[in-house]
């Protein structure tokens, strides 16, 4: 099967995906006569909206900056088994537009977070799937890779399984909470030195 191919499907997806996301904010329809207070107060009003669109946003960001290095790093070619992982993979991702749409509209319910929670828990899951998939199959796999780059991608991925969980354990506690653990692998993924700064603080070594 083709790599490039299955490559340029997964772009595909994810630029539509990451397109869609808009489209959940809607302009406020006040008439000719609307005033600027009303406008505000608008403006105000979707502000929860905004708030996931941009959290989502950057969510796809880092999902689509991983998968293209799993894809060009680890995997120097594609079987029949790790493209359904990733179609299933992409199927979630997918439904992010949906579940971001209903966080946005009912930020302080537990159900609207609890989906959107469990919809990138589902999506790390499947991450985790491929990365273990990939790197237990030789023939698929990028034998000149570091061992500590193998280990990095490990914790970024644990990271990610285990946050969305805290985040909709949060839910129990205060529902807009949760996005700050959502958002926080994003925050731990996209700020370079991270994990090299984590090994100092904490005394271990990846190497």
């Amino acid at each position: 099967m083709n790599k490039s191919r299955v490559e340029a499907f997964s772009d595909g997806v994810f630029s539509i995906v990451i397109t869609l996301l808009i489209l959940s904010i809607k302009v406020p329809e006040l008439g000719a006569g609307a005033t600027d207070h009303a406008l505000w107060q608008e403006v105000i009003r979707i502000l929860p909206a905004i708030l996931i669109y941009v959290v989502t946003f950057a969510v796809i960001s880092v999902l689509w900056i991983n998968h293209h290095f799993l894809f060009h790093s680890f995997a120097t070619a594609v079987n029949r088994q790790l493209n359904l992982l990733n179609l299933l993979y992409l199927m979630f991702v997918a439904f992010l537009p949906f579940s971001a749409e209903f966080f946005g509209h009912y930020i302080f319910h537990q159900p609207a977070a609890v989906v959107y929670g469990i919809n990138i828990l589902f999506i790390s899951i499947l991450s985790m799937l491929i990365l273990r998939y990939v790197r237990t199959t030789p023939q698929l796999l990028n034998n000149t890779l570091e061992n500590r780059t193998i280990k990095q991608s490990r914790i970024r991925n644990a990271i990610s399984v285990v946050f969305p969980l805290v985040g909709i354990a949060a839910t129990f506690i205060y529902v807009p909470l949760s996005i700050f653990f959502y958002a926080f692998p994003v925050i731990f993924n996209i700020i370079p030195g991270t994990l090299n700064l984590s090994e100092r603080i904490f005394g271990f070594t990846l190497d």
